[in-house]
């Protein structure tokens, strides 16, 4: 297998394409192809193109899948991040450097709508003070969704409180229970204890809910089935049809370039789905414990590409926004890599029993981090320290002990 994919890669080296071909052919999600194959046959008079869409419809696939993902391409509503910037104006930001400002800032917004990153870098990038940095961020709380920006909770609840209009007295009591919210039960016999957790229970929790409720509609580029054998299936349904006509002779040397890109585009295209066959039946036959109930196994971009032959940004353009659909559900190529811990232990594993324990952890008494190395040091006997627990707990968007504490309390508020 390594040696047919070397053979590819020397193929494609033969080839002598720029990267401005190969690389977007390379790296799109499968229902992009069309988008930029259709660029490529509008400007190119050898290039002949039918939608993959087109013929998705009159195949025999499920029904349901064309209709979701009809719907999907039909309706198109912008992201959070787009939505932001459209928001970045003259009004609330009238300078190019408050405005430079606030933009760095959106690129520190976690998808749950929380400012994650350091107001004090961004003001070294930006040649600002760390409080001008501070005072740009305040202004987020007038930009939608409400909320967004914020630090945590709290501030989230509290910006969003300062959009209300409504009695100074319960703005001020509404605010104390914001600031209190792992012990508002002491202030439930407050004669506007109701009205007032009635107004939090309306807040985003987090900011960008709105954002996340829909998820992208996924089409796996492959289906995998384990038996006896590894059975690797391309999704060939959304792939284009493309071919190259040469009606007639010239000695025009642009139209020989264009006759010249026709061809190539159309060897990258096999060449795409040559190359991702190969990598997917790789990570399979590595992972192939996964496929059948247990847990990933370390596996990292570098040893695939040492075996190769691959420079390691290859392999990590190659499997980026690229989908399998197994018994087990839909994955990322992605998420087939994760480090080692030890030996045989990776750290997706860690990952998934930290999320395991969480789920199930008492409400009253939610688990700390040091509860949690101690919990994965019996179950591994292997030595773990707490700042890695940390950071893996940060990787799966699980906030602190304290701040999920907070999270049950106020969720207990909600549902009575």
């Amino acid at each position: 297998m390594a040696n047919s994919l070397n053979l590819q890669y020397k193929q494609k080296q033969s080839l002598q394409l720029s990267l401005k071909l190969w690389l977007p052919i390379l790296q799109a999600p499968i229902q992009e192809l069309d988008n930029i194959l259709k660029e490529y046959s509008n400007s190119n008079p050898f290039l002949e193109y039918q939608s993959s869409f087109e013929s998705s419809y009159s195949s025999t696939s499920n029904s349901d899948e064309r209709r979701n993902f009809i719907e999907n391409m039909n309706v198109y509503k912008a992201s959070l991040y787009e939505r932001l910037e459209e928001q970045i104006d003259s009004k609330l930001f009238p300078t190019p450097k408050s405005q430079r400002v606030a933009k760095e800032i959106i690129m520190d917004i976690s998808k749950e709508g929380f400012f994650e990153g350091n107001t004090e870098q961004i003001a070294i990038d930006c040649g600002v003070t760390e409080s001008f940095v501070e005072s740009i961020r305040q202004r987020f709380r007038f930009l939608e969704p409400k909320g967004v920006g914020a630090l945590d909770t709290y501030e989230a609840f509290y910006f969003q409180l300062l959009d209300l209009t409504i009695d100074d007295k319960l703005f001020v009591f509404t605010k104390k229970l914001i600031n209190n919210l792992s012990s508002v039960e002491k202030y439930a016999t407050h004669h506007l204890f109701q009205e007032a957790t009635a107004l939090i229970k309306s807040f985003n929790n987090p900011p960008a809910v709105e954002y996340l409720e829909e998820e992208p509609y996924i089409i796996p580029d492959f289906f995998i089935e384990i038996d006896d054998d590894i059975h690797v299936k391309m999704n060939n349904n959304y792939y284009p049809d493309i071919v190259v006509k040469d009606p007639f002779s010239t000695k025009s040397d642009e139209l020989k370039s264009k006759l010249k890109e026709a061809r190539d585009i159309t060897n990258l295209l096999q060449l795409r789905k040559s190359t991702l066959y190969n990598l997917v039946l790789m990570i399979v036959e590595r992972q192939i414990g996964f496929f059948v109930g247990h847990e990933l196994k370390p596996l990292t971009m570098s040893d695939i590409a040492n075996e190769v032959g691959f420079e390691e940004s290859t392999i990590s353009r190659a499997v980026a926004n690229k989908y399998i659909q197994c018994d087990r559900g839909l994955f990322s190529l992605r998420s087939f890599f994760t480090n080692a811990v030890s030996k045989d232990l990776s750290s997706s594993e860690v990952k998934n029993f930290i999320s395991d324990l969480i789920e199930n952890e008492p409400h009253e008494k939610p688990l700390t981090d040091q509860n949690l190395v101690d919990l994965v040091t019996q179950r591994y006997k292997i030595k773990m320290v707490r700042r890695t627990i940390t950071k893996y707990r940060k990787l799966l968007d699980i906030p602190s002990s304290k701040d999920r504490k907070r999270l049950y309390i106020l969720k207990g508020v909600s549902d009575s």
